[in-house]
């Protein structure tokens, strides 16, 4: 395996609360700051190379890493078009969780698009599109982070749009899909941890309310992350270069196991990346249910 790169990463304070001894901590972005203002440390971080990884034999993959990259073009030809990514691109990403779980009822109303200081925040309750800064959590976002906890509030989510949740599920799961909309992506991509080596001690739940713009489905229900401490036993990887027809799909949450079963992750520079165009992402988020009796 190829030595990793050495880049610096934003965690949660070491000496900050945990889920071992602590309430949740509330994070209101409606209120004027920042996520990250007064809640994180930098740590130099070794970031291995997930293709040359898995060239060597490494085990890596959604179930058992939580993470994993696809080839998998799709047919959106404008990504500011908000109705056309709602109409082939969420469906796009819903067969694709399908296929990847056997799931049998899959749930999306929202996208971001990402890039420099801002983003694009898609479709939610309403259809609408609104940009963003920084104070709502545009940009690319560099504090280390799980999408969200074993607390996930997926009744609200679902009744938010008029859903009633599935009854009968033997799983739910929740995955991430990033992908790049530019060329290729030559700096700030993702880097995301073994789920296996993410330890409970590290992590602390962070409800975050006022995301994004008004009509991002988690805007006012509030968001449950962990925020996640820096430990040694991390692995931490990245997928180099990665182009607009691949997808990195990333296990949010797993009814099955959260810590220990989903990927912690966060946008990172790399150290002396030449100049380059910025990079430009969508992310979607796809709740499924599998339906059956429990293994």
């Amino acid at each position: 395996m190829s030595d990793p790169i050495h880049a610096d990463m934003n965690f949660w304070p070491a000496d900050g609360p945990s889920i071992l001894d602590a309430s949740p901590t509330e994070m209101d972005m409606r209120a004027p700051r920042r996520r990250a203002d007064g809640y994180s440390e930098t740590h130099a971080t070794p970031i291995y190379d997930a293709r040359a990884a898995l060239t060597a034999g490494a085990d890596l993959g959604l179930e058992t890493s939580g993470f994993q990259v696809f080839d998998a073009p799709t047919a959106v030809t404008d990504w500011f078009d908000t109705q056309q990514v709602m109409r082939i691109y969420h469906e796009e990403c819903k067969a694709l969780a399908r296929s990847l779980l056997g799931a049998t009822h899959t749930f999306t109303w929202d996208h971001l698009i990402r890039e420099p200081e801002k983003q694009t925040v898609c479709g939610g309750t309403d259809g609408s599109t609104h940009t963003t800064g920084p104070r709502a959590g545009g940009g690319y976002i560099g504090a280390v982070h799980m999408d969200y906890t074993t607390h996930s509030t997926w009744h609200e989510y679902l009744h938010l749009h008029g859903v009633e949740e599935p009854k009968g599920a033997r799983r739910v799961v929740a995955l991430n899909f990033w992908r790049p909309i530019c060329d290729v992506v030559e700096d700030h991509p993702l880097a995301v941890c073994d789920a296996r080596t993410v330890e409970r001690e590290k992590l602390q739940e962070v409800v975050v309310y006022g995301y994004g713009a008004d009509n991002y489905s988690w805007h006012d229900i509030g968001i449950s992350t962990y925020s996640v401490k820096a430990s040694e036993r991390q692995r931490w990887y990245y997928f180099p270069r990665m182009t607009r027809d691949e997808v990195l799909v990333i296990k949010s949450y797993d009814s099955q196991g959260v810590i220990g079963g989903t990927s912690p992750h966060a946008s990172f520079e790399i150290p002396n990346a030449p100049p380059a165009a910025p990079r430009r992402s969508v992310e979607l988020r796809v709740l499924s249910y599998v339906m059956g009796e429990q293994d």
